[in-house]
């Protein structure tokens, strides 16, 4: 069996590598079988393709993914591992294609799948803010010359995810699953696009558009409890702290902790508990920057030390630490 094995991989090679492009290209799109090989094949055949062969069959390319990449709205029903992993696949080729592109003929190929993920298929939204993630990634501050065009999207799909009356999906098909990894895909891309951002990108008007769709993913329960802690340390905490220095201004900052001071007065236990999270994410990160902010932030340390909750009165507790530590000086003097 293993000599088989390598036998195969070694003429997935040999076609990948010595087949022109016109031979190849059209028999893979053809191809509905073994999308795992047809996928290896493939991404060592773009791999091996000079740029002159790449920008000539860029179009048929573009054609081939963008059917591709229709396999989680097509195939989708039930089983969303078996999904991921194929379309983690055709993403990696993709990726291969990307990493070879100009910016001038990447820039095409990003509107036309952005286009492509603006259907009624909602799947698609899954696979495209799945794809910019891992572009993002890749390209890092690249990516963010076409950030610009997804700043609406983003805080649209935040508000949306975030709202019990509509839901972005379909209830009965694993309709909070998907809204749980679109959120993750969507703060992850944000984060990245923050992490990377060294033009400016953060102007104040898209600052303003993102804010309280962020903020407010605090009180987003979408998943159940597990999936939102996990989320808000994993995803949306880091996303939030980034965005924060990416802000870099004084009175953006100032409602930016305002809105999260206010999360600290919900209702809900994990909901306080988590904005004292956030908060002291923005502080860890805003370092010296943050002794603006501390007049304002007071009071509500303050509340919270009385909270019913213990688990808020700790978390309080290691606050103020931190924030002593950051600052270099004792808040004793504040209370």
């Amino acid at each position: 069996m293993g000599s088989l094995s390598i036998r195969l991989a070694s003429l997935r090679s040999t076609l990948a590598t010595k087949l022109p492009p016109r031979v190849l290209l059209p028999t893979i799109s053809r191809s509905r079988k073994n999308v795992k090989s047809r996928n290896h094949i493939l991404k060592e055949h773009i791999a091996h393709m000079e740029k002159d062969q790449l920008s000539f069959h860029q179009s048929e390319l573009t054609t081939f993914f963008l059917t591709a990449l229709d396999f989680r709205s097509e195939h989708c029903q039930g089983d969303l591992e078996k999904t991921a992993q194929v379309e983690g696949c055709v993403i990696d080729c993709l990726i291969a294609m990307v990493m070879k592109l100009s910016e001038v003929t990447f820039r095409p190929l990003f509107f036309k799948l952005f286009d492509w993920s603006k259907s009624e298929r909602k799947d698609r939204l899954l696979t495209f803010y799945r794809l910019s993630d891992r572009i993002a990634d890749r390209l890092k501050g690249l990516f963010v010359l076409f950030a610009g065009n997804l700043v609406k999207p983003f805080a649209d799909l935040l508000t949306q995810t975030n709202s019990t009356e509509s839901l972005l999906f379909d209830s009965e098909d694993d309709g909070e699953e998907k809204s749980c990894l679109l959120l993750q895909y969507v703060l992850d891309c944000l984060h990245k696009t923050f992490l990377y951002d060294s033009q400016r990108f953060l102007s104040r008007e898209r600052g303003d558009a993102l804010l309280s769709p962020l903020v407010d993913q605090l009180e987003n329960r979408v998943g159940g409890e597990q999936r939102y802690q996990q989320r808000v340390t994993q995803h949306l905490v880091p996303c939030v702290g980034q965005f924060a220095v990416a802000m870099g201004d004084d009175s953006q900052w100032k409602t930016l902790n305002y809105q999260i001071l206010l999360k600290t007065r919900h209702s809900d236990t994990k909901v306080r508990f988590s904005s004292l999270l956030m908060l002291m994410e923005v502080a860890s990160k805003l370092k010296e920057n943050y002794m603006v902010l501390l007049p304002e932030t007071i009071p509500f340390l303050a509340e919270l030390m009385e909270d019913e909750c213990e688990e808020v009165e700790l978390q309080v507790q290691k606050v103020i630490q931190e924030m002593e530590n950051i600052l270099g000086e004792p808040l004793q003097s504040y209370f």
